[in-house]
């Protein structure tokens, strides 16, 4: 019996393809109304999160940020059956990581810190990556769940954070590449330059990278439904500055995209794509809608 608390922009198709692969599901959200529809799955949808997790034998987190899911497990930890695991999906940061796996060790709870690397298309399609450290041990116990959600599993030990500092090092590179596709389109059309002729210059040559085509192809039509939200953007670049300070890396640059975000998220919207950070470069220009 498979429990997943968050059904969110990533949790709702995570929770599908595990009920999907043949698991007995429920989920939880606080709005119950985003939930619900994944009842045609043949999932149930618990009241609560105590209730939620009280048959679970393996229960999956995937909140916003590490005090929310602080604030659910503290309810759901107390409920949980005996030999219960916890894979905690969610992107915390090191120091929220370490804090929920001392959480899980007051009630003897097994603890996999499982960051996943992809967005919701991956999510809903079962290709994400899972990186994951936990219990040598229960590593088969967990495959099937792992394995429902994603394309690929990568074992980095058996410690917290061994998975989450990887997590952090793609994430400081995602919110790089978004960022850089962004500033290049606002100064092609700035510049009165087209900007597919960036995308055409970079195609399949060494500078190419096909995240940069998905991402400009939202930047052209100036439409940004969400993959992956400016809010969650502004969040873990928060998260990668707060690694670089703990590891001695210079975090300038990081520091300055994070800024970047938090603007984009401040004057437009923060529930749009991180894509969008392209209005925040061509602030000044009059036209924030599609490029011509």
């Amino acid at each position: 019996f498979r429990q997943t608390l968050g059904t969110g922009l990533m949790g709702y198709g995570m929770a599908m393809n595990i009920a999907k692969s043949g698991h007995q599901t429920s989920v939880w959200n606080r709005t119950r109304s985003k939930a619900n529809p994944l009842s045609e799955f043949d999932i149930s949808i618990a009241p609560d999160a105590a209730s939620a997790v009280s048959e679970a034998d393996i229960v999956v987190t995937m909140l916003i940020d590490a005090q929310a899911v602080k604030e659910v497990m503290n309810t759901a930890l107390p409920a949980l059956k005996k030999n219960a695991i916890w894979l905690q999906c969610s992107t915390v940061g090191l120091e929220g990581t370490l804090q929920l796996a001392a959480m899980a060790k007051s009630y003897s709870v097994p603890f996999f810190d499982s960051p996943v690397l992809g967005s919701k298309d991956a999510a809903e399609d079962g290709s994400l990556i899972v990186v994951s450290s936990g219990p040598s041990d229960l590593k088969d116990t967990v495959t099937p769940v792992f394995e429902a959600i994603g394309s690929r599993i990568m074992w980095m030990g058996e410690n917290p954070n061994d998975a989450h500092r990887l997590k952090l090092v793609m994430q400081s590179w995602a919110l790089s590449v978004t960022a850089a596709v962004g500033q290049a389109f606002a100064l092609a059309q700035n510049l009165g330059t087209d900007p597919d002729m960036f995308l055409s210059a970079i195609k399949g040559g060494a500078q190419d990278c096909p995240y940069a085509h998905v991402k400009g192809a939202a930047m052209k039509e100036g439409e940004f439904p969400p993959a992956f939200t400016i809010d969650g953007a502004v969040k873990d670049a928060s998260l990668v500055v707060a690694a670089m300070s703990q590891s001695a890396t210079s975090s300038h640059v990081m520091q300055a995209l994070h800024d970047t975000y938090l603007n984009t998220a401040a004057n437009f919207d923060g529930r749009e794509d991180m894509g969008a950070i392209f209005r925040a470069f061509k602030s000044d220009a009059t036209d924030q809608g599609a490029i011509s």
